[in-house]
């Protein structure tokens, strides 16, 4: 039986729409289902995130700020992921039989025109994270000028895609949509390399101890940069390298992108909150199985900085920088044979009490 055509009478423009649907339609439903894949990666470590136990724990300094921080961006996330819901069901649902209509969603529908707007504003605010962080381990303004204007000229070229998108002037949505990629892969280049070198510039002259921290914090930069880095260099590769029928496909990375920056916010949050939780823990097990009680900490000979919060403020040069920093740790083995009468002890009874 042959296969029927369609009756339908299509204009010429929405003809091409419906002949190139893999690039009109499924580069929307890709980007979509990629999104929510993710949303779940952003929630799970948003839970792990109000789980720790230095999260419940009073925190001074900017760490104060931090849920609010989180709470922000888990619902840009979410947010994100509703708009890339609400494209795919207008496209392919109400307008399922009216592509005279769906052809001009991309550049009418105010939630379409601005996907790369949302991701420009994710961006910006994880971004913004990062360079105050870098600033603090720095207080290095020469650094911090170009960061702060690329950052910014990469949000104003944003904001002028999503105006040209809205006029209708394609060559300039491609020409500010080509400085919104470039900036943002720049600010991001500029923070890690700049936080890095800020850490190894404090290995000189320092204890084992600080440099094994100096060396994990240096890890946590290039492991929560490194994936949206990437991403934001492949997508502007696209952008340029596409035609303008398979230029959409840009989008997949797009949506990608809001997400990654999230996802490296919170894992170097989480990060950091490990990192406490393990110094709040006070008891260990030696390795030959007997019990034991670990006694002490750090017993600093001058104050620590006020700020607690580690990948902020506790790595910044001291005004004395003689001082030192003495751990002291007291292992108390108890043999079984003495366990009972330890016990005993700590419960309040003494040996004459048996007698009586």
């Amino acid at each position: 039986m042959a296969a029927s055509s369609s009756v339908i009478t299509l204009t010429p423009s929405a003809k091409a729409f419906v002949d190139n649907r893999i690039t009109s339609l499924g580069s929307w439903v890709i980007a979509g289902f990629i999104d929510a894949i993710m949303l779940g990666i952003v929630l799970a470590q948003t839970i792990t995130f109000f789980r720790s136990q230095s999260q419940k724990a009073a925190v001074q300094g900017l760490g104060r700020y931090y849920r609010w921080l989180v709470l922000f961006v888990a619902f840009l996330s979410i947010l994100k992921t509703a708009q890339s819901i609400a494209i795919v069901f207008v496209q392919n649902v109400l307008d399922y039989a009216n592509p005279d209509v769906a052809q001009f969603l991309v550049a009418k529908a105010w939630w379409q025109v601005s996907t790369t707007t949302l991701t420009a504003i994710t961006a910006i605010v994880v971004q913004s994270f990062f360079t105050l962080r870098f600033f603090l381990l720095s207080r290095n303004y020469l650094l911090l000028v170009p960061i702060l204007a690329a950052m910014l000229l990469g949000f104003a070229g944003a904001c002028l895609t999503l105006n040209s998108i809205i006029v209708g002037n394609v060559p300039k949505k491609i020409m500010w949509l080509l400085v919104h990629l470039i900036c943002t892969f720049m600010t991001d280049f500029f923070i890690t390399c700049g936080t890095c070198w800020a850490l190894n510039s404090r290995k000189s002259g320092g204890l084992a101890s600080t440099m094994s921290l100096i060396g994990r914090l240096m890890r946590l930069v290039f492991e929560s940069a490194l994936p949206p880095t990437i991403v934001a260099a492949i997508d502007l590769i696209l952008t340029q390298t596409l035609g303008p029928q398979h230029l959409l496909w840009h989008l997949v990375l797009n949506f990608m992108l809001a997400k990654l920056y999230v996802i490296s916010l919170l894992f170097t949050l989480n990060s950091i909150n490990e990192y406490r939780d393990s110094a709040i823990s006070g008891e260990r097990v030696t390795s030959s199985g007997s019990r034991g009680q670990l006694s002490g900490g750090f017993r600093p000979v001058a104050t620590l900085p006020k700020r607690g919060d580690l990948e902020m403020g506790a790595m910044q040069r001291s005004q004395k920088p003689d001082q030192i920093y003495v751990s002291t740790q007291v292992i108390t083995q108890v043999s079984p044979e003495d366990r009972d009468a330890e016990e005993l002890k700590v419960s309040g009874w003494q040996s004459e009490d048996w007698n009586r």
